[in-house]
């Protein structure tokens, strides 16, 4: 239930006679903490000036509760700020700056502005430190992830905004403040108009400003700025021109961060049109500075841009002759993108380097190179100790598959088959379901064919259990085929499957079963066959 102080502090505050304000204002002076605090809160709620300015008089002396009334009133207290920012009275002025930093209240950033510009303030100096903190602020807001509890437009604001610091910007001949440069070019970013402008123009007022600000400022909110608009799809010459000229740790650090993994397509379609990089040139922070991490990183970057191929392999071999194998990998992997005799002549060095990763690396790059003895080179790295690098060359040695080899069977000489089938039996380590599937085909001439590349490909072992099958095939040939190929599999299985088809009906399967099992007996294996073989007691 709303007590009689209640409802005169309502009445109070919804009022819109003068009389009202008059006596909420004589009510400050009250000592008793209810009436001073209901006081405040109706001031506040109220939509005039004079109320609000004496909320801001006392700012300095409120409790954080009273402070914390001040989020109710976020909107209306623009004109009181304004006032409050111009004013010459230095506390007045420290509180209204400490307000429109709680309630960051973008709003006011015009009136900042216009008190940067005066020469003969005394506040420039926190003005100055007041608006680029907002605008770093509203910058952020405009580029993070939309805060669904905030109900204010931050696109509308960065609108109203830059419309007041495009017109100090045009202004700069005459106050002659880089800050406001900076601030317009954080909030502007990569796709403001008039900065492309200024870019273009060598004689516009602000362009000696603008790319010293852009080149040499350590802000957050530059540095941001220029790293997004690596990301923009038409990002303009200059921006890339200073982006190149750039050797500080902290925008260097920030950039190589766009390599530590994959790097975006649109980055990648930037970086080709930089031609250059200064970190890649002997100074303070350069290349020879980087830890080995960065290292690797940088030659990302740098392959990825339009540097003279000559810079980018004097690079490569750098890092090769002297790094760690992290960075040596990334330049290896960055050879790819290079041709010439000493592209490859350094190619063919780290064939046989003692890392294998490094060595399956190269081995990838081998055939696209054309190099003379490329085959025969893959052919032994197929078997190499590491199985790194004999994934690569069976990789780069991908057309000898059994599914290619089973197309082109037919029309392959005996040598032919057999050289190939030695390549497939090392590239292929999948044969045995292509020769499978083969021996279940309708047509008998691909089941014949399947069982000669069992012999060939040296599968018989993997396939033993389906030749067994074809013994019993429909088609003598097939049955002929099948008893022919498993004397190249000596097990006891095999043996007792031999022996009943000396039984066959066929005499060219019985004659084609008993040369197999003479194998056998040319071995001396024991037998637990049910048929004695001929000429055993």
């Amino acid at each position: 239930m709303n007590t009689g102080l209640d409802t005169t502090f309502e009445v109070l505050t919804k009022s819109r006679n003068e009389a009202a304000g008059a006596a909420l204002l004589a009510c400050l002076d009250n000592s008793d903490d209810k009436v001073f605090n209901e006081t405040l809160q109706a001031l506040l709620a109220r939509r005039k000036k004079s109320g609000h300015l004496e909320f801001l008089k006392r700012w300095h002396q409120l409790t954080d509760v009273q402070r914390s009334y001040i989020q109710e009133a976020r909107g209306r207290m623009s004109g009181a700020l304004r006032d409050a920012i111009l004013t010459q009275e230095e506390q007045l002025f420290a509180n209204a700056c400490q307000v429109v930093e709680q309630l960051s209240d973008f709003d006011i950033i015009p009136t900042l502005v216009t008190l940067v510009e005066n020469q003969k303030s005394n506040h420039v100096k926190a003005a100055t430190a007041l608006m680029q903190k907002l605008v770093a602020q509203l910058s952020e807001w405009v580029h993070g992830a939309r805060d669904e509890s905030e109900n204010r437009d931050p696109k509308a604001f960065q609108r109203f905004v830059l419309e007041s610091l495009e017109r100090s910007v045009e202004r700069f001949r005459q106050h002659q403040k880089p800050e406001i440069i900076d601030s317009f070019v954080i909030l502007g970013g990569p796709t403001s108009t008039l900065l492309s402008k200024i870019l273009d123009d060598p004689h516009h007022a602000c362009y000696l400003t603008v790319i010293n600000t852009l080149t040499t400022s350590s802000s957050t909110g530059v540095i941001d700025m220029l790293l997004n608009a690596l990301h923009c799809e038409s990002t303009s010459l200059g921006l890339l021109n200073v982006i190149s000229k750039r050797n500080d740790k902290k925008f260097i650090d920030q950039l190589l961060d766009l390599s530590s993994d994959s790097i975006p397509p649109t980055v990648t379609k930037n970086l080709a049109r930089i031609n250059s990089f200064a970190w890649l040139q002997p100074s303070d922070y350069s290349f020879e500075q980087f830890s080995e991490a960065d290292k690797a990183r940088s030659i990302k970057l740098a392959a990825a841009s339009d540097i003279k191929q000559s810079k980018l392999l004097e690079l490569i071999n750098n890092v090769l002759q002297g790094s760690e194998s992290e960075s040596r990998f990334v330049a290896a992997e960055a050879l790819m993108s290079i041709r010439g005799s000493k592209a490859d002549e350094i190619l063919m060095d780290l064939l046989y380097d003692e890392d294998p990763n490094l060595q399956a690396m190269c081995v990838r790059q081998l055939r696209e190179r054309q190099l003379a003895g490329t085959k025969s080179i893959l052919i032994k790295m197929v078997d190499s100790l590491h199985e790194v690098v004999r994934e690569a060359a069976r990789e780069a040695l991908s057309e000898f598959t059994f599914s290619n080899f089973l197309v082109g069977y037919d029309s392959m000489n005996g040598d032919a088959r057999r050289l190939t089938a030695m390549l497939v039996r090392k590239v292929d380590l999948e044969i045995a379901p292509g020769i499978i599937s083969e021996l279940e085909s309708n047509a008998g001439r691909r089941r014949i064919r399947a069982i000669e590349m069992a012999h060939l490909l040296d599968v018989v072992p993997d396939v033993a259990d389906k030749l067994i099958e074809r013994l019993k095939d429909e088609d003598h040939m097939v049955r002929t085929a099948a008893a022919t190929t498993l004397q190249y599999h000596l097990t006891p299985e095999t043996q007792e499957a031999l022996q009943q088809a000396t039984q066959d009906t066929s005499a060219t399967v019985q004659n084609a079963a008993r040369i197999s099992l003479s194998a056998f007996a040319n071995l001396n294996l024991p037998t637990n066959s049910l048929y004695p073989m001929e000429g055993t007691p």
